[in-house]
């Protein structure tokens, strides 16, 4: 997040670069998309094994295993029209919005975590990805997380922490990962992720707070700061993009960021088939705006003078 502000002066956001690839591609965009994949790759070979999808549990089950392709593709597909549509997902409005103190990410945020808690509850998402025993064996459970956590509020180690932590949890990130801390009813909530963002924003936040209002004005690389005013008006698109986003997030457990990821890390059918709902949806989104420029167009040519 403050590496690519700072430098290049774009916000960091993993849901508005894959839009962009879609609206306008580039060549900066696809290579933060394909930087992800080699992450997925690196963490996986370097930080022990990722969560699997399909979590093995499932292994021999035709029947669980068609349900959780249901899952992941409606999931992609509500998770690439909401994010496109509220214009923001995790990074976005979560580790760059809230650290800004933007009025739409305090709405966004707390709107799609509720509506991803309510469905992963009511669709039993931690039924169809239960953790992997292996994996989670190898990852630092959510004590563990705490007192990492305790260390940021001391000022120990913040760097050293954030890097851990997010490369670990937030971009090694899995669907049974995220259903663990979404679905209430499973009986083994797992708070750790609470303690991801925790720690991402323990880094970002004092940065934009400096960047705002005392850093430099222009970035690194020269040009000028891309960033959205933080009063900017909320408005039906936001919130109905973010409960949108919400509950697909809640059905397939994986947002834009860790499915570019996963895609590296664990390159299998399911992890296809819900990059594939997001682009859909993504595509969605974009026809439908076209639509809805086309109207206005023929409304504002047919308003009286």
């Amino acid at each position: 997040v403050a590496f690519k502000t700072g430098v290049v002066g774009e916000v960091l956001g993993v849901s508005g670069t894959t839009r962009g690839m879609i609206v306008k591609p580039a060549f900066g965009k696809a290579a933060f998309i394909i930087g992800l994949i080699v992450a997925g790759i690196l963490t996986s070979n370097t930080l022990g094994n990722m969560e699997p999808l399909p979590p093995p549990v499932h292994d021999g089950d035709k029947g669980m295993r068609a349900h959780i392709f249901i899952r992941l593709a409606t999931g992609g597909l509500l998770v690439g029209f909401g994010t496109a549509l509220g214009n923001g997902c995790t990074s976005g409005h979560g580790l760059t919005g809230l650290a800004r103190l933007s009025l739409r990410s305090w709405v966004a945020v707390p709107t799609f975590m509720f509506f991803a808690m309510l469905t992963a509850t009511l669709s039993c998402t931690a039924d169809a990805f239960p953790p992997d025993p292996a994996s989670e064996g190898e990852a630092p459970g959510w004590k563990e997380s705490l007192a990492w956590a305790a260390c940021i509020v001391a000022g120990l180690a913040i760097c050293a922490l954030a890097a851990g932590l997010v490369a670990k949890r937030m971009t090694a990130e899995s669907a049974a990962k995220v259903a663990g801390f979404l679905d209430w009813r499973s009986g083994a909530w797992d708070p750790s992720l609470a303690f991801v963002m925790g720690g991402g924003l323990a880094v970002t936040f004092p940065f934009w707070q400096y960047l705002e209002r005392r850093g430099p004005s222009s970035p690194l690389l020269g040009g000028a700061f891309g960033t959205p005013p933080r009063t900017k008006a909320v408005d039906r698109d936001l919130v109905l993009g973010a409960v949108i986003f919400g509950v697909g997030w809640g059905v397939c457990g994986i947002c834009p960021g860790p499915a570019w990821v996963l895609l590296g890390a664990v390159p299998t059918a399911e992890v296809v088939v819900v990059l594939a709902g997001l682009l859909l949806g993504m595509v969605a989104w974009r026809l439908l705006a076209k639509w809805r420029g086309a109207k206005a167009c023929l409304a504002a040519a047919e308003a009286p003078e």
